[in-house]
């Protein structure tokens, strides 16, 4: 009665799961460890081929009841390196945190990754192929002519570097020269803050004399302003007066011409004519 309920409590304490792969599975055997995260977690149980696919590998795994198997939860094949065993790991990248229901049935599936070895195993030939590429460019590289090419090239870095060595010599000797400079520089920078001051008291009095020019020209506007408002009307009926007095002389000098006698006696009272204001017909 005992050892029933042993055997009923130890199916109890693991899950059972399929992991997928449709790559190569070398050193794994039955009862090879399971590890969650590097902790021991459980033992393979079989591997077989997919019955509705044989390209892929079925290998059914038994891990302890509790872990935290989600649907983001990974396998990876780790070579053991001094037997060459291998174990499956299992890891879980935290984008799918449902846990992931599973019964001894119909086990849930967990996808295996590629692990290193696979990946440098695929790109080992891609590998191999570039590096006959490099090898035969470099043997194009470093026939005669290539040679030839590389000491010429070596021949000119020399001729540039004799030639920096000579640029650098006159170089120094410009520097040298520097001070000399420095001090003629100065000595116009002190002719230049002469001038500057110069220019600036012209300035100044430019300034004094636009300003009393500004006052000439208000003045001379305000007189203007005087004359067209004053000084003119009175001219104008000025010469206006002096019109009328010419007027009357010239008409008093023709009177006097045509009848001197009037200054005597005065202007005679002609009869109004025909068509004049009070004429009168003569009578008969």
């Amino acid at each position: 009665m005992a050892i029933t309920l042993w055997l009923g409590r130890y199916g109890d304490v693991s899950d059972t799961y399929v992991v997928t792969t449709n790559g190569s599975v070398s050193g794994l055997v039955e009862e090879s460890t399971v590890l969650y995260r590097g902790v021991n977690a459980g033992k393979v149980v079989s591997i077989l081929f997919d019955p509705e696919d044989v390209r892929n590998i079925l290998v059914k795994i038994n891990v302890k009841k509790g872990l935290p198997i989600t649907h983001g939860t990974y396998a990876k094949l780790r070579i053991q390196g001094l037997t060459g065993l291998a174990q499956i790991e299992l890891g879980d990248s935290g984008e799918q945190p449902q846990p992931l229901e599973t019964n001894p049935s119909n086990p849930a599936r967990i996808t295996m990754r590629p692990s290193l070895v696979d990946k440098l195993s695929d790109s080992g030939g891609n590998i191999l192929i570039r590096a006959e590429e490099l090898i035969a460019r470099l043997n194009a590289i470093l026939n005669s002519d290539g040679q030839q090419r590389i000491q010429h090239i070596l021949q000119n870095l020399e001729t540039s570097t004799g030639k920096l060595a000579s640029l650098e010599d006159r170089l120094d000797d410009a520097f040298a020269q520097v001070p000399p400079l420095t001090g003629s520089a100065q000595h116009s920078l002190h002719h230049l803050d002469d001038m500057a001051h110069q220019m600036s008291q012209l300035l100044k009095e430019g300034h004094s004399l636009l300003k009393d020019t500004g006052l000439l020209l208000q003045e001379g506007k305000s007189a203007a302003g005087q004359i067209n408002h004053s000084t003119i009307p009175k001219l104008d009926a000025t010469l206006e007066s002096l019109t009328q007095t010419a007027s009357e002389m010239r008409r008093v000098a023709k009177s006097l011409r045509d009848d001197p006698q009037a200054l005597l006696h005065g202007n005679r009272h002609e009869q109004p004519g025909p068509g004049e204001p009070g004429f009168m017909e003569p009578r008969r």
